[in-house]
């Protein structure tokens, strides 16, 4: 039987490389503090939408499970995750470009959360070299 526990995050290491990495220190302690839960794992589930912080954690979330998370439903490919990002253009319209830019913007944030991870606990990235020949 696989083991299905989430990977558990260096809170202490994560923070500092977002404080070191990411220029709103605030916003990005909240969003680590959203992600991960008291006792250090990452939590099993989406958290759910209701500001733009939320939103930015939503997709952080996706992207740190596709790449760490032991269940197999986090691993596919999180081709609509960027839909919870708080993007929208002059008109209230949700566009891709403005999604993709926000995206680049979280990457430290991202980073930060996976390599506080250990490299044991990157399911996903193991998953996914041994599909593409790794």
């Amino acid at each position: 039987m696989f083991n299905t526990e989430m990977p558990t995050v260096d809170t202490d290491r994560a923070s500092n490389l977002i404080k070191n990495n990411y220029t709103d220190t605030d916003e990005g302690l909240a969003i680590l503090k959203i992600i991960v839960k008291k006792n250090g794992t990452v939590r099993a589930s989406k958290p759910k939408v209701k500001n733009d912080i939320t939103g930015k954690a939503a997709y952080i979330w996706r992207m740190v499970c596709f790449l760490t998370s032991p269940k197999a439903a986090h691993q596919c490919m999180p081709c609509t995750c960027d839909w919870d990002l708080p993007v929208a253009d002059e008109d209230g319209n949700w566009r891709y470009s403005l999604a993709a830019e926000m995206a680049k913007v979280l990457k430290p944030i991202e980073d930060a959360i996976v390599d506080s991870i250990s490299k044991d606990e990157w399911h996903g990235v193991h998953t996914w070299g041994r599909v593409l020949g790794g």
